[in-house]
C-alpha cells in the first residue's frame, strides 16, 4: 500500500510539473518537498512554446495560494528552520499571513539566486493579531523560496505550531519589495498607481545625485495614505503626516546623499478606493545653501539682507558673516505663511547656540572677522510639505561701550560718578568695577523704564572671583536703586544687564554712589 501510495505521488508531482495546473494539496497541508504543486492558473505555456517546470529548491516545500487554506505546521526545535516556497505569476500581488495566535519568528525570503526580498526579526511571546507581509512585482513562474526560523525572548522552545495562510491578491500595478520596485525618473511627467487593499504599498525607485533636493507630490482618491521617501534600508528621509488627517493631497521633499532610493506609497484607509492617485517627483537641483559651517555662503561685510528657502522640513542654511570684532550684530528671519523660522549664531570653531525668548532673531558680539548665522524651520512633519521663502537680515549694532566681565569693566571711583551705559542686545553685559572697603555702603542707580516696549536694565553686584553678593533694590521716582554693603575690603564688580526677552534695547543713565559708613 505505501509503494502504491509513494507512486501515486510521484506521478502526480511529474503531471503537476510537467504541466504548471492546478493541483489540490488540501489533502495534505504540509507535504514533503515536491509532494505537492499549484503554480496558478495563469502558470504555464506561451502559445506553441513549451515551458520547463519550476526548479524547487531542495528541503522546501510547495505551497498553493489559497485565500482559506491555513496552514499548521509544528516547529521541530529551535534551531531548525521551515522552508517553503511558491510560484509566482506575472504582476500579481501576494499576501503572507501569519496568523494571530504565533510566537516569535525570523523572516528570509528569497528568489531564485538566493538574494534576500525581505528579511525581519519579530520576537514576542504570543501574538495577538495577524502579521501580513505584502510581495508582488515577481515574474512569471519564478520560484519564491521562504524559510522561517523560530524566535523569541519568552521561552526557551517552541510550545505552538507556526500557522500562516498564502493567498494570491491577484493583479498589482508596483512592487512590493525593493528589488521588485518599479523603475522611476524624475521628471514632470504623471504617474498612476492605485491601492488594491488595505496595507498594500506600491514602491518606486529611482536614481539620485547626491545633494540634490528632490520633490515628491500626490493626490490620493481618499484620505489616510502613507507617501514617504525610502534608502533600501527602510530608513525614512522624506516623510509626510498623512495617516492621520483628512487630507488627499502629500509632499514631502529631501536632500540625497546620492544613489538609489524609494517612493513609498500606502493605503492606510479600509474602504480602499478604486480611483487611481497620481504622483509626481521632481529633481529641484542644488540646494541654495550649504547646511554646515564647512559649506556655508560667504557673506560680504555689511550684508543688510539676504533671500533664501527652505526645500526641505529639515532643511538648515549656514552663512558666514564678514563681522568687525568687537561690535554687536542682530540676526533676523522673515518666513512666508505661518511657519516660525528660528535663527541661531556661532564663533568660527565654536557650537551653534539658541536665543531665548524670540527664535526668530539672535544677538551676538564678534570676535573674530567672520561669525555663523544658521536658519531653519520648525523640524515639525507636515502634511503636504511647500517650499518656504524667507527673509535673513543683519543689523550691526556697533561697538560695545563697556567691557563684558569682570576683567575688562569700566572703573568707578566715586564718590559720585555719572555713567552712560548702552545694552545693545540681550547677550551685552556692561561691567563696572570698584574699590570697596568693609563696612562701606555703595549704590547703583539707573533710569526706571515706564513706556512699552522699553527695556528695563538690571545690575548685580559681584566680588572679585564673580560671584554674585548680597544688596538691596528698590523703585524711587524715576529710578531704581541697588544698595550694597561690602563685607570686606577688595575689588567689586557691577554686572549691568536686560531681560532677554527684550528686543526693542537702547541707552540709560546711571549713577555710581559712595555713601556713608
Amino acid at each position: 500500500m505505501n509503494m502504491m501510495k509513494q507512486s501515486l505521488s510521484a506521478f502526480l508531482l511529474g503531471a503537476c510539473l510537467f504541466t504548471l495546473g492546478a493541483c489540490d494539496s488540501k489533502d495534505d497541508p504540509t507535504p514533503d518537498a515536491g509532494t505537492a504543486v499549484d503554480a496558478g492558473s495563469d502558470a504555464g505555456t506561451d502559445a506553441g512554446t513549451e515551458q520547463p517546470p519550476p526548479v524547487i529548491p531542495e528541503g522546501h516545500t510547495l505551497l498553493t495560494p489559497s485565500a482559506t487554506e491555513l496552514h499548521a505546521v509544528p516547529w521541530e526545535d529551535a534551531g531548525t528552520p521551515l522552508r517553503f516556497a511558491f510560484v509566482a505569476q506575472a504582476g500579481h500581488h501576494y499576501d503572507f499571513v501569519v496568523e494571530a495566535g504565533n510566537e516569535g519568528y525570523v523572516l528570509d525570503l528569497r528568489d531564485g539566486a538566493g538574494n534576500s526580498l525581505e528579511y525581519k526579526v519579530l520576537s514576542h511571546s504570543v501574538s495577538a493579531t495577524p502579521d501580513v507581509w505584502h510581495w508582488s512585482g515577481f515574474t512569471e513562474g519564478a520560484v519564491q523560496a521562504l524559510e522561517l526560523t523560530w524566535f523569541s525572548e519568552y521561552s526557551e522552545a517552541p510550545r505552538l505550531p507556526f500557522t500562516f495562510r498564502l493567498v494570491d491578491m491577484g493583479p498589482d500595478d508596483h512592487g512590493d519589495l525593493y528589488a521588485t520596485a518599479t523603475p522611476w525618473t524624475p521628471s514632470e511627467q504623471v504617474l498612476t498607481g492605485s491601492g488594491e487593499h488595505w496595507g498594500e504599498r506600491d514602491l518606486l525607485s529611482f536614481q539620485s545625485v547626491a545633494d540634490n533636493v528632490y520633490a515628491l507630490e500626490c493626490t490620493f482618491p481618499t484620505p489616510y495614505w502613507d507617501l514617504s521617501i525610502l534608502n533600501f534600508r527602510g530608513q525614512r528621509y522624506g516623510v509626510t503626516d498623512n495617516t492621520t488627517f483628512e487630507e488627499t493631497q502629500a509632499a514631502t521633499a529631501f536632500k540625497s546623499p546620492g544613489g538609489v532610493f524609494y517612493a513609498s506609497i500606502k493605503d492606510q484607509k479600509d474602504n480602499t478606493s478604486t480611483q487611481p492617485y497620481t504622483c509626481v517627483l521632481k529633481d529641484m537641483g542644488k540646494e541654495d545653501h550649504g547646511d554646515s559651517m564647512q559649506t556655508a555662503t560667504a557673506l560680504a561685510a555689511g550684508t543688510a539682507s539676504v533671500q533664501a528657502k527652505f526645500e526641505t522640513f529639515t532643511d538648515t542654511d549656514v552663512f558666514s558673516l564678514g563681522v568687525v570684532s568687537g561690535h554687536h550684530y542682530r540676526a533676523s528671519c522673515t518666513l512666508d505663511g505661518n511657519r516660525p523660522c528660528e535663527v541661531r549664531t556661532a564663533a568660527p570653531g565654536g557650537e551653534f547656540v539658541s536665543p531665548q525668548g524670540d527664535r526668530t532673531r539672535a544677538a551676538f558680539k564678534a570676535s573674530q572677522s567672520t561669525h555663523f548665522v544658521s536658519v531653519n524651520t520648525s523640524p515639525v512633519v507636515p502634511t503636504r510639505w511647500v517650499e518656504g521663502r524667507y527673509t535673513l537680515q543683519f543689523e550691526d549694532l556697533g561697538a560695545d561701550d563697556h567691557g563684558d566681565t569682570l576683567a575688562t569693566a569700566t572703573p568707578l571711583t566715586g564718590p559720585t560718578q555719572a555713567v552712560s551705559a548702552r545694552i545693545l542686545d540681550p547677550v551685552d553685559h556692561d561691567f563696572f568695577s570698584f574699590q570697596a572697603t568693609a563696612g562701606q555702603r555703595y549704590q547703583f542707580a539707573c533710569d526706571w523704564k515706564d513706556s512699552p516696549g522699553q527695556v528695563q536694565f538690571y545690575a548685580d553686584f559681584r566680588d572679585a572671583q564673580g560671584n554674585w553678593v548680597s544688596y538691596s533694590r528698590e523703585h524711587v521716582g524715576a529710578r531704581w536703586v541697588q544698595t550694597f554693603t561690602a563685607q570686606g575690603s577688595g575689588t567689586y564688580g557691577i554686572d549691568l544687564r536686560t531681560d532677554p526677552t527684550f528686543t526693542v534695547l537702547g541707552d540709560s543713565t546711571c549713577q555710581f554712589d559712595v555713601l556713608a559708613p
